[in-house]
């Protein structure tokens, strides 16, 4: 009886074995160098030695979110407000030059403290750059506290080229004025 429980045992720790092998999920490897426009060699892995810069990276990602206007909308002691923002990614090589990416996205959000809301979203395929153009929530603002009075608009960019993905996040707030 205790040859079979032996027995038992050893057949469900392979089992499991072989469901937790089956399990783990694929490791993908970096592209070689040849499969890149732009490549950067990376020495060989142990070694020692000692400093040195390392390559400057073969692209950037670039988000940025710029003001483009304060609104208002009637008059004391009713009045509101708002902003126009734009908000876009820019992708460029190590020189600062705006190169195609396979795939380019920007979605940004603005937010109020009080939890409105306002969002928009571009992508393009096989471009450098793109934007979007939007207005926050109109709030109250005629007497309201500053913390009350101010927009943040946060953006996602993404882009990806030969394979690789490039992400970034930007952030930034606004007060509007009473």
């Amino acid at each position: 009886m205790h040859l079979r429980t032996v027995r038992a045992a050893v057949a469900l720790m392979l089992g499991l074995g072989a469901v937790a092998m089956a399990a783990t999920p694929a490791q993908a490897l970096p592209p070689t160098c040849w499969e890149l426009d732009t490549c950067i060699e990376l020495p060989p892995p142990g070694g020692g030695g000692g400093g040195g810069t390392p390559p400057a990276p073969a692209y950037t990602l670039q988000g940025v979110i710029e003001l483009e206007k304060y609104g208002h909308e009637g008059s004391w002691p009713y009045r509101t407000g708002g902003v126009k923002v734009r908000g876009y990614s820019r992708f460029a090589n190590s020189s600062n030059n705006r190169v195609d990416a396979d795939y380019i996205n920007v979605r940004c959000y603005a937010n109020t403290l009080s939890g409105y809301s306002t969002t928009d979203y571009d992508s393009e395929n096989n471009g450098a750059l793109v934007d979007v153009h939007f207005w926050s929530p109109t709030i109250p603002v005629t007497g309201v506290s500053p913390e009350f009075r101010t927009i943040t608009v946060n953006c996602v960019h993404h882009a990806t080229k030969n394979g690789v993905s490039y992400n970034t996040t930007s952030t930034r707030q606004f007060l509007i004025p009473e």
